[in-house]
């Protein structure tokens, strides 16, 4: 007997499959999503127990909806913000970080990048360019003491603190190139 909890896992998955398959032909689809379903059916009778460990690891086996689409050569739904979210990751946190958010919220709902590109540019750095610009006017800051000596304020030599500001303000531009990028030869495929 399937619990319910196992019961929405195999309904969920299957909706991100359909979601995954919505630029396939209608019949295509639909022999695809039955096969599929009746897959996970057969393959749930063979199963030791109603774990859902052992049904999460049947699922990854077979492979990620849009691993899926992909092996079908179904092409990924894009949407018309795309070409635009590289740039408001970058960006948009100059805008009270909303706008870094919605650039979050565009990554993740698009099919045009995978998981990993999805982490990248939500990681590094969250903002954008916001704390690295703000960061930039903190390190390498100095005063002249009461005894007359330059000091730099902070716990890091200053060249130290410059090469981790250029790699700290390098590494969003980078991740927003490379995002970038991944979309055009996707696009492009």
């Amino acid at each position: 007997m399937h619990t319910s909890k196992s019961d929405q896992l195999v309904r969920d998955y299957l909706h991100r499959v359909k979601v995954a398959l919505e630029n396939a032909a209608p019949s295509q689809r639909d022999e695809i999503m039955d096969g599929l379903a009746q897959h996970i059916a057969e393959a749930r009778l063979h199963l030791t127990s109603d774990n859902e460990a052992e049904l999460e690891t049947l699922l990854d086996h077979l492979g990620s909806p849009q691993e899926i689409a992909e092996s079908l050569g179904v092409r990924p739904r894009y949407s018309k913000l795309d070409p635009w979210v590289p740039w408001i990751l970058l960006l948009g946190g100059f805008v009270f970080w909303a706008g870094w958010i919605v650039g979050v919220v565009l990554l993740w709902s698009s099919g045009t990048w995978r998981l990993k590109d999805k982490l990248l540019g939500t990681f590094i750095w969250p903002g954008g360019l916001v704390l690295p610009v703000i960061s930039l006017g903190m390190v390498g800051t100095s005063s002249v003491s009461s005894s007359g000596h330059n000091s730099v304020h902070g716990v890091l030599p200053q060249p130290l603190g410059v090469i981790i500001a250029i790699v700290v303000f390098l590494s969003p531009i980078l991740v927003a190139v490379y995002l970038h990028n991944v979309r055009r030869r996707r696009q492009a495929a």
